[in-house]
């Protein structure tokens, strides 16, 4: 993006001010959704959940390599509590029909929005609509706007604080009750973002030359603008966009090959990505945080760079509310 964001170095400096405790909590019982968990940053995400006691349901979209990640995560962790639902994130009435079972078979307590894609060249899905623009915005839109309902009816959240967190050994001690607002969404977005002012005339890239890049860090910017209203319009959720900081994923190698010949040798690992979003999904100290924020290495930053003129108004906020809105219910089952 051209973007002078910490990779790896950045990471290891602002490492030094974390709080270890605030990720030394068990949250057994409580149920956890991560999409695109099958690889990168969703996995180990998953992974790190699911060795503080979460049940993790992986929302993937190719069942092989789900099936591959589910094995990796229970051997790492000794939790079986790991379960694969198979879901294109760029099909809305997938979307739709999956959160109807889901919501009659599960619990949700947190949210985690990662799945992706960075399409290079204009490409339509079945139901012609762009796919960057159909996986990153209208999927991520319609999974959360139906998962709300069961996020809202967890009435007794917990959080439980560990005296010793060392890998397996887990040694419980004080059990906190209702911590602040502990039902939660988490969306990764991406700092390629500041690049882009939310742009309302032109949702699906067909009035200028398309740029993959361009297009999934517009979408990026449409997420943060989501995360921002949602937390507005539900606030017994708390609500959060974070930007992972450049990791070593197999989506920047295979989508921006030039950026990641650049930068391999200073990109984040995936569990560095992934740190911010663990955080977020599990701390208490998270859930005292303002709802609606963009994160970076567990501190709220901008969501403007300065000067850089991407702010947009209250009136084309709504309208990308409206639009998603009118445009999800289009593909809802009835």
């Amino acid at each position: 993006m051209g973007l002078n964001l910490p990779p790896r170095s950045g990471y290891e400096s602002a490492s030094k001010h974390f709080v270890p405790e605030d990720l030394e909590v068990d949250v057994t019982g409580r149920h956890f959704m991560v999409t695109g968990g099958n690889s990168g940053i969703g996995k180990a995400a998953a992974k790190e959940i699911a060795r503080r006691g979460g049940l993790v349901h992986l929302v993937c979209r190719n069942k092989d390599r789900a099936e591959e990640a589910k094995k990796d995560i229970t051997t790492e962790t000794d939790n079986q509590n790991v379960f694969i639902h198979i879901l294109d994130m760029s099909d809305p009435k997938g979307i739709w029909e999956f959160t109807e079972r889901f919501k009659n078979e599960h619990r949700l307590n947190v949210l985690v929005n990662n799945a992706g894609c960075m399409v290079n060249q204009r490409e339509l899905t079945k139901d012609g609509l762009e796919k960057n623009f159909a996986t990153n915005t209208l999927g991520t839109y319609i999974l959360t706007t139906a998962l709300l309902p069961l996020l809202e009816r967890e009435d007794d959240p917990r959080v439980t604080t560990l005296s010793a967190f060392r890998g397996r050994d887990m040694k419980c001690s004080v059990l906190f009750g209702n911590p602040p607002r502990d039902r939660r969404t988490i969306t990764v977005s991406s700092g390629g973002m500041l690049v882009q002012k939310l742009d309302v005339s032109n949702l699906q890239s067909e009035n200028v030359a398309f740029d993959g890049t361009m297009v999934y860090a517009q979408n990026k910017r449409q997420q943060v603008v989501m995360t921002e209203q949602w937390a507005k319009a539900h606030p017994s959720v708390h609500f959060s966009s974070m930007h992972p900081g450049w990791a070593d994923t197999p989506a920047v190698r295979s989508s921006m090959p030039d950026f990641y010949e650049k930068m391999k040798n200073r990109l984040r690992t995936e569990d560095q990505g992934a740190d911010t979003v663990v955080w977020l999904a599990v701390s208490r100290e998270a859930g005292k945080q303002a709802s609606g924020q963009f994160f970076q290495d567990r501190q709220p930053v901008p969501t403007h760079l300065p000067l850089a003129q991407t702010k947009s108004s209250p009136g084309d906020e709504a309208k990308l509310m409206q639009f998603l809105e009118e445009l999800s219910q289009k593909f809802k089952p009835r």
